[in-house]
This record gives C-alpha cells, structure tokens and sequence, in this order.
C-alpha cells in the first residue's frame, strides 16, 4: 500500500510539468479521491514555487476522472509583497492511447501573517467522545472506497451512510495511518474530504455521487495533528445536487478549516 509520502517521492519532473502514475490505492471509484487529487496539486505548488507564504484558501472544480497517467501544471497567477495566487491543472490520461483530459483546476491562496488588532475564535468544537471510544465508520457492505485504507475513520456522531433516515449531519474523527515525513497542509488536505457526503445519510440504498467543487479555508497555523475531528452537513438538497458544510479540529481543540462543498446526486 503506498504511503501519501512515497506517492509524492514518485512525481517526475519536466519542463515545469510534474507527472506520476495515479495510484489505485487512493481511488475512490474511477478517480483518484478528491481530497487525494487536491492534496497532490497542492504539493506541485510546493515543489515549483518554494518559498510561498502560508496556504489559506483552496478552490477546486473536481472537470472529470483523475486516473491513469497524471500531469500536474502549476502557473504563478499573482505575486504581490504578502501574498501568492496559484493554479494548478491535473491532466488525466486513462491509459497511453487515450487522449489527456482535464481532471482538475486548483486555485491556491497564500498569504503571509501580520500584525492586526483583531484576533478572535469564536468556533467550539463539539464534544464528543474520544476517537478510540468511537466506533469504525465505514461499513464494508455499504461504503468502503479504496481510498479509506490509507486512513482510520471513526464515526463520532450521527448516522452512517445509507441509513436512510436521520438528519444529513455527522462527525469521524480521521487520521492517516502513515503521515510521515508529510507537509502539514499537504496531509490535512488529503484527508479534510475523506467521508462521503452528509446527504447519503438519507439515501435508502447505494447509489453513486460525484464532488463537483469543493473550497476549503484554513486557519493558520496548521501544525501536525494525529487525529481531526470532522463534521460534515447538508444544508439544502434538490434536484440533484447537496450543498454541504464542513469543518475540522485539531486534536487541541483548534478549529483548523471551514469548507463547503458542490455534489451531484444519482439517488
């Protein structure tokens, strides 16, 4: 099973392009798992612009399946005295013969802290019980994408996907089972997507579903954390399509991101 650490040690470098294989074992369906994709595009940003300020946003629009041959294309959109913008396009290319496709756009945020008279934190994290008192969250006889055995999830509140009844809001607590040697940010973003949408809660049997963006704010810094807690929450769902909320903790206590998320609905 391949770490998130040996999966980065794999990208190939050239011609300000980086490339890799998209490892299986991080695939959730066809593609590779949205936080997963998002994780390495951010990586990219690190590798061809060191020195960037501290990342405090992420826009991605999850185009199509992130599989196959993988090339990654970062481009500096703005630099200013405090500040950094940076894109990053995943192209995916399902094997040699078939033609690259866009999988993924990322717009990435830094920016340098200052000197401000306004510090507040007005985020609880909610109580709940210890991670080793809570139980596992994925049933493998409902949802289990392969993704998930790279991380322990423990469902700390709520119901389970495809209970198919309840209110679409649920806590995990989350970790990788291998984090070493990884970026803080880097790792927190290859697992602040992990569970499923809240919505699939109320799905009465399997059926699939699909990111179709996800922004992610963090508030800095964001140090090496074992376990965060995650709640995830649908706020409206139609036609379709959930809007859903997000936020995650640190084992301190410390809110550490907001985020919120587009997804397509096939129940």
């Amino acid at each position: 099973m391949p770490t998130l650490r040996s999966v980065i040690d794999g990208f190939v470098a050239e011609a300000g392009v980086f490339s890799l294989q998209a490892p299986p074992e991080w695939s959730q369906g066809r593609t590779l798992y949205g936080g997963m994709t998002t994780a390495l595009s951010a990586q990219v940003a690190l590798k061809a612009l060191p020195g960037l300020p501290v990342l405090r946003s992420a826009q991605v629009a999850f185009i199509g399946p992130a599989s196959g041959l993988l090339r990654f294309t970062p481009a500096l959109l703005r630099q200013g005295k405090s500040s950094a913008i940076v894109g990053v396009d995943c192209l995916s290319a399902a094997d040699s013969r078939a033609e690259t496709g866009i999988a993924a756009r990322s717009i990435f945020t830094y920016g340098a802290g200052r000197e401000s008279s306004v510090a507040h934190d007005f985020s609880t994290r909610p109580d709940v019980p210890a991670p080793d008192a809570c139980p596992v969250y994925a049933d493998p006889d409902v949802f289990r994408p392969s993704f998930f055995q790279n991380l322990d999830v423990r469902l700390a509140a709520g119901k389970r996907p495809v209970s198919g009844e309840g209110v679409p809001d649920f806590m995990v607590w989350v970790r990788h089972l291998d984090n070493a040697g990884l970026d803080p940010i880097v790792a927190l973003l290859a697992l602040a997507d992990a569970p499923p949408p809240a919505a699939m809660i109320q799905f009465k049997a399997f059926a699939p579903i699909s990111s179709m963006t996800w922004s992610i704010d963090l508030f800095q810094p964001v140090a090496a954390s074992d376990w965060y807690l995650l709640r995830s929450y649908s706020e409206q769902a139609a036609h379709g399509y959930s809007l859903q909320g997000m936020e995650l903790w640190n084992a301190a206590g410390q809110r550490v991101a907001a985020a919120r998320q587009m997804v397509a609905l096939f129940a």
